[in-house]
């Protein structure tokens, strides 16, 4: 417990203490009822004093001389102690979003998350795990106080608003995710995305099937509705549970041996125009070429023949290290 949360318990405690010393006090002394006494230590220690009560009797004014003695100390006390809290807790605040904000003018070729959901919260694990820069965005102030806890850079803010994306650096990001909770707020994410930053690429999130080509006219590159996809997988686990588990495993591990990359070719690599089993000698790495993505159509289980050319996008599964030593684009 922090110093101030301590101050905070034991003052409280004591306000706490006196009102029921005063209130036994006055009931045995002056034989009061309880709430007749209850009034009088309030009114006593607030410094109130309406004077429709007053102690008759010589103890009775002795024990009230001596309540408020105290009980108006600790009332001081406690009310400091809680202003103290609040101003140190705004001071955090400020200093925890300046530190943020500072973070965030350091980032460059990021992703822009939008909504620390619970949607938003796992496309910013995945990035994690792959080392991508990204920073989480949300309007819920304990949403955002949760993502910070977790130590993720976020900002607290409307997703929708350009000066939010602005300030969260969309014209030096690689691409968005709009993560939002409501099919409407994505759409108007992706338009003012879209607007801010052209080439920005974007995926977004579809709560209902009919809103996926609604995004799409909007700017979203690509759409996807996490309860088709869930029900797609689910029965796909039924009917073909061993084919599910080993993409899940390609897809989802970051620990394991073998591992799924995507690699663009640009006009500079050293394997463009070359056939596949001579740019991917297996006695010299263990990577295999599952297929080649060309002008958006995708060529799957392609040939050894078949030849790499600049613009391809290249799926291959390998070994980590394989992978991690592959350097195709001389970047």
């Amino acid at each position: 417990m922090s110093e101030i949360k301590r101050k905070m318990v034991i003052s409280a405690a004591a306000v706490l203490g006196i009102i029921i010393i005063g209130t036994l006090g006055l009931t045995l002394l002056e034989d009061w009822p309880i709430f007749n006494s209850f009034w009088m230590t309030i009114v006593s220690i607030t410094t109130t004093g309406y004077g429709d009560l007053v102690p008759v009797t010589k103890a009775g004014k002795i024990f009230t001389m001596l309540l408020l003695l105290c009980g108006i100390g600790l009332v001081l006390y406690a009310m400091s102690v809680f202003v103290s809290a609040i101003v140190e807790n705004q001071i955090s605040k400020f200093k925890q979003r300046d530190k943020m904000m500072d973070a965030i003018k350091r980032l460059e070729n990021h992703v822009i998350v939008c909504g620390a959901g619970r949607v938003g919260i796992n496309a910013a694990h995945v990035l994690k795990n792959y080392k991508v820069p990204f920073i989480l965005i949300d309007i819920k102030e304990e949403l955002a106080e949760k993502a910070a806890e977790e130590g993720y850079v976020i900002m607290l803010g409307d997703a929708t608003s350009d000066e939010v994306l602005i300030n969260a650096g969309i014209h030096r990001s690689q691409g968005i995710i709009s993560a939002l909770s409501e099919d409407a707020h994505n759409v108007f994410c992706v338009l003012t995305a879209r607007a801010l930053n052209p080439n920005l690429k974007i995926v977004a999130r579809a709560v209902e099937p009919e809103t996926i080509p609604k995004l799409h006219r909007a700017g979203a590159d690509k759409v996807i509705s996490p309860t088709q996809s869930g029900g797609h997988q689910m029965a796909m686990a039924m009917v073909k549970p061993v084919a599910v588990e080993m993409v899940n495993t390609l897809f989802t591990s970051k620990h394991l041996e073998v591992q799924l990359e995507e690699v663009e070719i640009d006009e500079r690599s050293r394997i463009v125009n070359q056939p596949i089993n001579m740019a991917f000698n297996r006695e010299d790495n263990n990577v295999m070429v599952m297929a080649i993505i060309r002008n958006e159509q995708f060529i799957l289980n392609p040939r050894g023949k078949d030849i790499i050319m600049a613009g391809d996008t290249l799926v291959l599964v390998g070994s980590r290290q394989d992978l991690a030593g592959l350097d195709c684009n001389f970047k």
